[in-house]
């Protein structure tokens, strides 16, 4: 009898440790997800086109990105593999062409988590989009629909990575 409970020791013990990792873990992440769970804590604006594209034309869609205080997005390369990048995905449309994305220059920072200085955005950032509209374009707007892929981190660890949606609405010339 006294062999079957000290074989269960280990188990009750791992079990002991366990739980007070898992409820430690959850409360980290609700911190993470701040006081309001409907508002990220990234959030993307395109700024608006000054005037109409001609068809044939390529123009630049500049993306506002607003990070939360207190924390930072991974560059889109953040120099640790394990770290997600930020990317822009736009929906593919036969109007337009993605033809380039220009994230600016991050910053290379050291955080409590990592060994080593890692390449991240904070604060207010502007991504480049160039994106050429199709000669042959019949329509008089061209509706982009888009998102925002990315991880955000703070001083001590990183959340899951999320995504953010935008659209945007570009007036084409007559």
């Amino acid at each position: 009898m006294k062999n079957k409970f000290l074989s269960f020791l280990p188990l009750v013990t791992l079990a002991g440790l366990m739980i007070p990792a898992i409820i430690m873990a959850e409360m980290m992440e609700s911190q993470f997800e701040g006081k309001n769970d409907s508002q990220p804590l990234v959030t993307v604006k395109p700024l608006p086109i000054k005037k109409p594209v001609s068809r044939g034309e390529t123009f630049e869609l500049t993306l506002e990105l607003v990070i939360s205080p207190g924390y930072h997005i991974n560059s889109s390369k953040p120099e640790d593999e394990l770290l997600v990048p930020v990317s822009i995905n736009i929906k593919k449309n036969s109007i337009f062409s993605v033809k380039n994305i220009i994230f600016p220059e991050p910053v290379k920072k050291k955080f409590k988590f990592s060994d080593k200085p890692l390449s991240a955005y904070e604060g207010l950032i502007q991504v480049s989009v160039k994106i050429e509209v199709e000669k042959d374009a019949v329509c008089h707007h061209l509706e982009l629909e888009g998102s925002v892929h990315y991880q955000a981190c703070n001083e001590e660890a990183c959340l899951r990575p999320a995504t953010v949606p935008f659209k945007a609405s570009i007036k084409i010339k007559s």
